[in-house]
């Protein structure tokens, strides 16, 4: 189904929420990710294999919010990341 689009003035519309909460999650893995060595690995323990997924996307979020580039994989509950190199690049080479 597309989506259905249509604008409204402000006061015709709810409010947002004053809550303003910040994912504590996220906040951590950044801290975790800007004090890293180049020479190391970061492990976070999920927990459960449920929550691997959600975990992958915040490292990606965190690396892109610290404009850097993560490589993320994962081995049952554990997800290990890395920053990749910035002299590696993914660009595929032409052809001769």
């Amino acid at each position: 189904m597309p989506l259905k689009f249509t604008q409204k003035r402000i006061d015709e519309v709810p409010t947002p929420s004053a809550s303003g909460r910040v994912n504590q999650d996220l906040v951590s893995i950044k801290n975790e990710m800007s004090k890293l060595a180049g020479d190391m690995v970061l492990e976070i323990e999920t927990g459960s294999e449920k929550a691997v997924r959600s975990n992958k996307v915040m490292i990606t979020k965190a690396g892109k919010e610290l404009d850097a580039r993560w490589r993320h994989w994962h081995v049952g509950s554990k997800v290990f990341a890395r920053p990749i190199d910035g002299l590696k690049s993914r660009a595929r080479r032409k052809a001769p």
